[in-house]
């Protein structure tokens, strides 16, 4: 029995159709949960309204507030893991976030400075 497979909203049909992989379902997840560059450009024209904010910058910001989100992730589940017995399908909790961030020396580091700096801007 042959099974089906789901096709793409797209009105092709035949060989030259995209259809549904999981690869495909998983990047277009993953572009879902992006952060928003435009809506990043706007809060750093609203801090600096005084002076252009090219969109390259937008785009550095976006690329660096990615990795650290994707870093803090990483590290929580890894905690949250380990916690739970290594069972799949684990939930990070906030408990387990401020666990990871204490337990990785480098975003400690960064995350006091962040403290640092706005604290001594208030």
């Amino acid at each position: 029995m042959a099974k089906s497979r789901k096709r793409s909203a797209s009105s092709k049909s035949g060989p030259s159709a995209k259809r549904v992989t999981p690869s495909t379902r998983s990047s277009a997840m993953h572009r879902e949960k992006r952060f928003p560059m435009d809506k990043i450009h706007e809060l750093l024209e609203r801090k600096f309204p005084s002076g252009n904010v090219k969109a390259e910058a937008a785009v550095f910001l976006t690329a660096v507030l990615e990795y650290l989100a994707i870093e803090i992730l990483e590290l929580s589940t890894n905690v949250a893991r380990s916690r739970s017995g290594g069972k799949d399908g684990v939930k990070v909790t906030l408990q387990d976030m401020l666990q990871a961030i204490e337990a990785d020396a480098e975003t400690k580091e960064l995350i006091d400075k962040v403290r640092q700096a706005n604290a001594s801007a208030k």
